[in-house]
């Protein structure tokens, strides 16, 4: 009986190390907000596919498109808090959207948690190849003389939000035409009927190869590897200026810390390797892979500096 007791305790003191030693032990699933076939859906299929081989568990990628990222995120914060569901988030959804609908169904300050920054994704402010614009102080200069217009999607987007703190910070003047697709942009680009247009490297790169547009600008901090003749913001004159929207990955509020941090260091190590580095600047992005408390504080930073902007500018989203 004495045996029996002592073994009964031994066993007790270990079903904790146990049961943290299985984890993984069942399939994961990654919700995202974009649709299938966009670069982030294709950098996350991919990235799944390598925690899957990591964790040796099934990694499934489920889109759950609309609403501005607020469908994903709602059935994000619903999941079991174990960390076996997670939620690959752009930057807008909590950054933009909370400050720009009247009212959302969980709270993105309460109900989710920092897992990992995955990526970062510079914008590039293009022209079309016969365009009088050679530099980017050609367009600020131009843009005191005469009316400009620059277009690029729908006002709310990421896209729209930088195109106003840039205008702000330059002194630049320019009318903003929004458009449902990067195509449609381009074409009256090419056309004439726009002057400038923000674009994402991977919508535009086709185009810029074959001749018939021209990369002014990108927002990153330093030159980015798939358009590595292409100068900075910041390389341009304006100093410590490099808007660059992220794509984070989430998990719901109250999943074991330990399992974060396994999740976190697994993310990070692929991210590391230079396959995926140079799939991704295919892709238009920039690899990260920081720790929870980096995407929390990048989260609080840019909720603070787009609040304020989103209010002055009347964005509402339906």
């Amino acid at each position: 009986m004495f045996y029996l007791k002592r073994f009964a305790l031994i066993l007790a003191l270990c079903l904790p190390c146990l049961a943290q030693a299985a984890f993984p032990d069942k399939p994961f699933r990654i919700i995202v907000s974009n649709p299938p076939g966009g670069p982030v859906d294709v950098m996350l299929r991919v990235l799944a596919n390598k925690l899957g081989e990591t964790w040796q568990q099934p990694v499934v990628v489920e889109n759950r498109p609309g609403a501005s990222g607020i469908i994903s995120t709602g059935v994000l914060v619903k999941s079991p808090a174990d960390g076996y569901t997670l939620g690959m988030v752009v930057a807008s959804a909590l950054t933009i959207v909370p400050f720009a609908v009247d009212k959302l169904p969980y709270d993105p300050q309460k109900d989710l948690q920092p897992v990992s920054l995955v990526a970062r994704t510079p914008f590039l402010f293009i022209v079309r190849s016969d365009s009088p614009f050679k530099t980017w102080d050609d367009f600020v200069r131009a843009s005191h003389e005469r009316d400009l217009a620059i277009g690029s999607f729908p006002r709310g987007t990421a896209f729209h939000l930088i195109w106003e703190q840039t205008a702000r910070r330059a002194g630049v003047k320019a009318l903003y035409v929004p458009s449902a697709s990067s195509g449609k942009t381009q074409n009256d680009l090419i056309g004439g009927q726009l002057d400038i247009a923000l674009d994402a490297p991977s919508s535009s790169q086709a185009l810029i190869q074959a001749g018939r547009l021209r990369p002014l600008v990108i927002t990153s901090p330093t030159r980015f590897a798939g358009l590595p003749d292409t100068p900075t913001l910041e390389e341009s004159g304006m100093a410590d200026y490099a808007p660059q929207p992220w794509i984070g990955l989430m998990a719901p509020a109250g999943v074991p810390a330990d399992r974060i941090a396994f999740i976190q260091q697994s993310v990070a190590k692929i991210l590391q390797d230079p396959a995926m580095k140079a799939q991704m600047a295919t892709l238009g992005m920039i690899p990260i892979g920081s720790t929870p408390a980096v995407l929390g504080a990048t989260i609080d930073h840019d909720r603070a500096e787009m609040a304020p902007l989103i209010k002055e500018l009347g964005i509402r989203l339906e």
